[in-house]
């Protein structure tokens, strides 16, 4: 690290004590190691004060830098990044930090430290941005009663409205792009308004904005709050300090205040892993909600609904068709938005041809279909598509053809009759019992669990890259 020149404005310094020598205060340390400490060896002295701490360059320590200068008394400059690391330093490092520096130096050591200043705001410069904390507007459109619910989705729904009836609590919304964490973030938050309470909600950008603006501003702001609302908080695993801020910060409300954050990861098993562990330990300490991306019956709804409240024909077959090729609900708002010009227009649907055009426009990606998902399994199980789909009863078929009727239901949301059709005229309770079968094992076994998810992410891949379906 490079060495400070010139000392900023220090917050606190130890007094000086005796008049005791350099050579005398570095009587324990080698000759060889000397000369680097006295003319300030900033990594030589952070490694010998890691050392004397039983540290590893933990993540608190890593940011610190140091400076050894003999200008009459022995003085040890400790450089911070900014005041909002020292304020959180007081509380964690510092004791432990001055207690190496003077058993490796001498106890009558003078410790300084020192930060860059933070910037102040230029009388011409705008107003920092308003959140929405006094008025429903801000949520009009965002109600738990629009929330399209699923099997899988109805317990996490229900937790969070338990949970916002009780006492004030942490929780953490976990799910994939366009699983409506968003959406039930700010039906959340209007929920909340009801009740009385003081509400802010953030979008992760500018609350990124609001901590650079001023870290003490930010802290006081969130702290006076009576709920908070943060989308999308995967977006500070680039701002390790805030989010350190705010894991003091959720300390500190503790019972006292709502704190709810949605996070997008695509498995949400393995959420927040980006995060730093102070601020997701503390987020997953609480409740947290996993929500699952939505299923075929799902966007089906949701097309009908679109297609509804923008004034066209009920056409079933068209939802469908939409509904099936696309696994996001944005790629369908944005598909029926090119179906309404063109209803406009001419005063007609589009035909499927017309249909997979607007699709491939929307830059919505190629599910799988139920070739792709046959190919994955008969490949992780060594078997033929073609074996799967026979109605044979070899045992080294069954859980293999089990995991694929599990598959197809799962990710492409066919009905039971229709698998049946798909494996051998099977009937529909066979093919329900096999998928309860695999759900549970997906449940009560984590080896299971996690080859299940992996050829999930095959499937979806493989379709995504355009592999042709055998």
């Amino acid at each position: 690290m490079p060495l400070m020149k010139k000392p900023l404005s220090p917050f606190l310094s130890a007094p000086e004590g005796s008049t005791d020598t350099r050579a005398k205060r570095l009587s324990d340390v080698s000759s060889g190691e000397q000369d680097a400490l006295s003319f300030g060896g900033d990594e030589r002295l952070k490694q010998r004060l890691a050392q004397n701490m039983g540290i590893e360059e933990e993540s608190w320590f890593s940011p610190l830098s140091f400076t050894l200068s003999s200008d009459g008394a022995d003085t040890l400059r400790v450089r911070l990044p900014h005041p909002l690391f020292y304020r959180w330093f007081c509380l964690t490092g510092r004791t432990l930090l001055e207690k190496a520096a003077r058993e490796l130096l001498g106890s009558d050591l003078r410790i300084v430290y020192e930060h860059a200043p933070e910037a102040m705001a230029d009388s011409e410069s705008p107003a920092p941005p308003k959140y929405p904390s006094s008025t429903k507007d801000n949520f009009e459109n965002a109600r738990f009663s629009d929330f399209i619910v699923s099997g899988r989705n109805r317990e996490p729904l229900r937790l969070l409205k338990n949970a916002l009836g009780g006492s004030p609590c942490t929780m953490i919304l976990l799910g994939a792009s366009g699983t409506g964490k968003s959406h039930l973030l700010r039906a959340a938050g209007s929920e909340l308004l009801q009740h009385g309470d003081s509400v802010l909600f953030f979008p992760c950008r500018e609350l990124i904005a609001l901590f650079h603006r001023s870290p003490v501003l930010a802290h006081d702001t969130l702290l006076n709050a009576k709920a908070i609302l943060i989308d999308d908080i995967q977006l500070l695993e680039r701002h390790p300090h805030i989010q350190q801020e705010l894991a003091q910060l959720l300390d500190e409300l503790e019972g006292n205040a709502f704190f709810l954050a949605a996070y997008q990861t695509d498995e949400f098993d393995g959420g927040g892993q980006k995060l730093h562990p102070a601020l997701y330990d503390r987020l997953c300490a609480h409740l947290s909600l996993g929500l699952a991306e939505p299923d075929l019956d799902v966007r089906l709804r949701f097309a009908q609904e679109e297609m509804l409240r923008d004034g066209l024909p009920e056409h079933r077959g068209t939802a469908l068709f939409v509904a099936r090729r696309c696994l996001r609900l944005r790629h369908i708002r944005g598909v029926l938005e090119q179906v309404r010009r063109r209803y406009e227009q001419e005063r007609m649907l589009p035909i499927q041809n017309e249909l997979s055009s607007m699709i491939a426009r929307a830059g919505a990606p190629q599910p799988p279909d139920v070739g792709h998902i046959l190919s994955v399994v008969a490949s992780r199980y060594g078997c033929s598509s073609t074996q799967l789909r026979e109605n044979t009863r070899e045992k080294e078929l069954i859980l293999p053809r089990q995991v694929a009727m599990y598959l197809c239901r799962e990710i492409l949301g066919e009905s039971y009759p229709s698998l049946g059709l798909i494996f051998g005229g099977k009937d529909h309770s066979t093919i329900m019992y096999a998928v309860k079968k695999i759900e549970k094992m997906k449940v009560t076994n984590k080896d299971a669990h996690i080859q299940l998810t992996e050829l999930t992410k095959q499937c979806r891949n493989c379709a995504s890259r355009g592999e042709a379906a055998p």
